[in-house]
């Protein structure tokens, strides 16, 4: 199993009024819903995504369902990064 570490960028709120923070279970409560347009951007050391492939999409909701990711948030923009595991078979599939 292969280890990808992912980096996604998202907006909270409005693009041009939105708060400096929230609180943690703020930001856990709103990536619980999040959805695919949500997402600005997704990257990772090879790869970068304006629109995430389902499959990552699926991965990368489970890892917050799980709390498995770390977090900065300035005016609505949040950034996150997870370690997602990968067969050889999902990797071939994301890369596409």
């Amino acid at each position: 199993m292969k280890k990808l570490r992912l980096h996604v960028e998202t907006i909270i709120g409005d693009r041009y009024n939105s708060a400096d923070s929230l609180a943690e279970n703020e930001i856990h409560e709103w990536l619980l819903n999040i959805q695919k347009h949500d997402i600005l951007k997704a990257e990772t050391k090879d790869d970068y995504w304006e629109d995430i492939p389902q499959v990552l999409f699926e991965l990368f909701k489970t890892n917050i369902q799980n709390k498995k990711y770390e977090y900065t948030m300035v005016k609505g923009h949040l950034w996150l990064e997870m370690e997602i595991h990968l067969n050889n078979n999902l990797k071939m599939n994301i890369r596409y």
